[in-house]
């Protein structure tokens, strides 16, 4: 263990026995004005103020309909005891119940937080339930029905349950004091909350005593609590940016600029390693991408208009919310890779979380990017909060509507292309960072996932991934959706990819894949490979043509005799794949969701499952074998040769592939017929020929045509 990170476990052990002693008998705080507290944080939150929303009502009078039709809406669920939290609906409109997982009625105790045992309690009780319902994004979303609405009962609700919170949990007491980032979170929300009421007059004397003191007791603990070792992701990026912004909204109190300074430190230091050079999170996963460019933007925007800028965050943030847009689909949608806990930084309500629409425009207009841009939506609630009417600069003649986009991500190892309704994405990076190729344990949201292959064929849905559907429910169930058997790539019997060291970790994590990739409007190849353990290789080669569908040929090498096995998560496709082989006895299964087993669903959020389709492709295999299998509505005669194993894919039951053997095992040559024409793709190191094609890799890609004789 480095000395760092000796002294700041010894210091925080050293930290939580003084939180001991004070429990119950907390230091005395300073506190802060009304007009100064809600000042500040009318800067955090400059669409709050009124002159910002009455130039929006005439100046962008479409706009400000959408705003106030979305805050009438969400404040009436939640008074109607509606709102939804991971996909459960909880009453906050009667006596909350803090302490308790409002799905289970399982109260957690009343005790010094370190005491308290969180995870492993059974019976379903899962710890985010409560955790989300303390960090009050509710709360925004009353304060802006009466902003809107005019609504007293929302505005009043809104503070009585903020003051009733902090009635009911005393400093370091219970579940809403044992993670820093449920802290940073909640102070965000209360001062959006406060910036939106800044001019409802049913404020009492007294209030802002008592939020200010209760404020104050977060950002100490979230000083003194800092994930820099326990989550060094998106759990700290989160912690400081709401310690810089508590900071802010503080400003001219005791401790105020040693927290903005640490907050700022943390971020210029961390908020980088949070993303591969190639923009995309460590994570290896999308929805948690997102999770982190929000609290980054909030505190990039706070930073701005304190005067200090977070310099290297800038152009990092710039680069990670391009990496973010690659993934998203025709349609509008992002796919589900890796760990979600649906949760947003920005408090900002979205009915699905896959969209992040929103948040890329929010992009476009904090680098003043308009590659960030989308032609059919141009305006983003966040940037309006963040950025008052100034986040009106972009039309949807700023936006750039390309025909077909591609994307290599050579460091997390995605490789997406997109074309009118056709979509993929292979994905042969790692699991995530920071792993160990040895048994030492590390949490992460990276899935097993490898050489995994995401497709939408005509608007379509094809192979998805399932996504996750809770973190502390049925441990099956858990480790299904982070298996190979919940995604669409090979188990090879006696091999994994990684082995599972806990719910949420891994170890014995096997080397990276290597990936290859060449991409053009008319034809997308791909090649991952990987080494799954001594003496057994897997290589996925992808040909996709946009309109046509997709062939995978997929090459394994072992040492002895295994069992082979393909999962595929299927979307809207009801058909089974059409499947070839060099003489391999294959089984095809179909496995639908049923009630007493994981396989077969899906999770669209957090606590969320719906019934879907799992089908297994199966066969022993020994020494050499390539299965090719074929997705899409308008297969085609092809021929594919990986090295020297060759397989012929026609319509019409022909064997031959008419490939002479090659023993050169780098090259891929894929042999389609279209239009009357054979065309031949020629993929490898050793190729002489050029390529125009966009992609990372060695590869060189020759593409030959050859019209062929018209029969009488």
């Amino acid at each position: 263990m480095p000395p760092r990170e000796i002294r700041t476990r010894l210091a925080e052990k050293v930290r939580v026995r003084r939180e001991r002693k004070w429990y119950g008998h907390p230091p005395v705080v300073g506190t802060q004005s009304a007009a100064d507290l809600i000042g500040n944080c009318l800067k955090l939150v400059p669409g709050a103020k009124p002159d910002q929303l009455q130039r929006l009502k005439t100046e962008r009078p479409e706009e400000h309909a959408q705003l106030v039709t979305a805050a009438t809406i969400r404040a009436e669920a939640v008074l109607a005891g509606e709102w939804e939290i991971l996909g459960f609906p909880v009453d906050v409109n009667n006596t909350v119940d803090w302490m308790a997982d409002p799905r289970t009625d399982f109260v957690f105790p009343r005790q010094f937080y370190a005491d308290m045992s969180l995870y492993e309690i059974g019976n379903g009780v899962d710890v985010k339930y409560v955790w989300e319902l303390g960090r009050h994004q509710f709360l925004v979303e009353l304060a802006r029905g009466w902003r809107f609405g005019g609504q007293q009962q929302c505005a009043a609700r809104a503070r009585e349950l903020l003051l009733d919170w902090i009635d009911n949990n005393r400093q370091y007491e219970g579940v809403h004091w044992t993670s820093a980032l449920e802290l940073a979170m909640r102070g965000i929300s209360w001062i959006w909350t406060i910036a939106t009421l800044a001019d409802w007059d049913g404020w009492q004397p007294g209030d802002f005593e008592l939020i200010t003191r209760s404020l104050r007791e977060q950002a100490e603990y979230i000083e003194h609590h800092l994930s820099y070792y326990s989550s060094p992701y998106n759990h700290l990026v989160g912690e400081a940016a709401g310690l810089y912004l508590i900071g802010c909204a503080l400003s001219g109190t005791p401790g105020a600029e040693r927290w903005q300074q640490l907050g700022h430190r943390v971020l210029n230091e961390q908020g980088p390693r949070q993303f591969y050079d190639d923009g995309f999170c460590v994570e290896q996963a999308t929805g948690y991408h997102y999770y982190t460019l929000g609290f980054m933007s909030l505190a990039l925007v706070a930073a701005r208009d304190q005067g200090q800028p977070i310099k290297s965050l800038e152009p990092v943030v710039q680069n990670a919310f391009r990496a973010g847009l690659a993934f998203r689909q025709p349609g509008g949608r992002w796919p589900a890779i890796g760990d979600v806990d649906s949760a947003r930084a920005i408090p900002v309500h979205h009915d699905d979380f896959w969209e992040f629409d929103s948040l890329c425009v929010l992009g476009a207009v904090l680098f003043e990017d308009p590659k960030l841009l989308l032609s059919e939506n141009t305006f983003s609630e966040e940037a309006y909060w963040l950025f008052g009417c100034d986040a009106q600069k972009f039309t949807a003649a700023d936006a750039n509507e390309l025909p077909f986009t591609a994307t290599v991500l050579p460091e997390s190892g995605y490789t997406i292309a997109a074309a009118e309704q056709d979509w993929i994405c292979f994905d042969a990076g790692p699991l995530g960072d920071g792993l160990h190729a040895d048994a030492t344990p590390s949490t992460a949201h990276g899935h097993a996932d490898a050489l995994q292959i995401l497709f939408r064929h005509q608007g379509r849905d094809i192979l998805v991934d399932p996504g996750m559907p809770f973190y502390f429910g049925d441990d099956a169930w858990v480790g299904h959706f982070r298996s190979a058997g919940a995604h669409n790539t090979i188990d090879v019997d006696g091999i994994e990819m990684a082995k599972r060291a806990g719910r949420l970790a891994w170890s014995h994590v096997a080397p990276r894949p290597h990936l290859d990739a060449r991409l053009a409007d008319d034809v997308w190849l791909m090649r991952g490979r990987a080494e799954w353990g001594a003496g057994t290789t897997v290589e996925r080669n992808i040909l996709a043509i946009p309109g046509q569908g997709m062939w995978v040929a997929d090459r394994i090498t072992t040492d002895q005799p295994r069992s082979i096995t393909w999962n595929w998560q299927m979307g809207e496709e009801r058909s089974l794949p059409q499947v070839w082989t060099n003489g391999l006895d294959m089984t095809t299964s179909e496995q639908p969701a049923v009630e007493e087993s994981p396989v077969g669903w899906f999770a669209p959020g957090y606590g969320v499952h719906q019934q879907g389709r799992r089908i297994q492709c199966q066969s022993p295999a020994t020494d050499k074998s390539l299965v090719v299998t074929f997705y899409g509505d308008n297969p085609l005669p092809l021929d594919v040769r990986v090295g020297d194993l060759t397989v012929s894919c026609p319509l019409d039951g022909t064997e031959a592939t008419g490939f002479a053997v090659d023993e050169n095992g780098d090259e891929v040559i894929w042999r389609v017929e279209i239009d009357g024409q054979q065309v031949t793709y020629t993929a490898g190191e050793s190729n002489a020929g050029q390529t125009a094609l966009e992609g990372v890799g060695a590869w060189c890609v020759t593409k030959t045509v050859e019209q062929l004789s018209s029969v009488s």
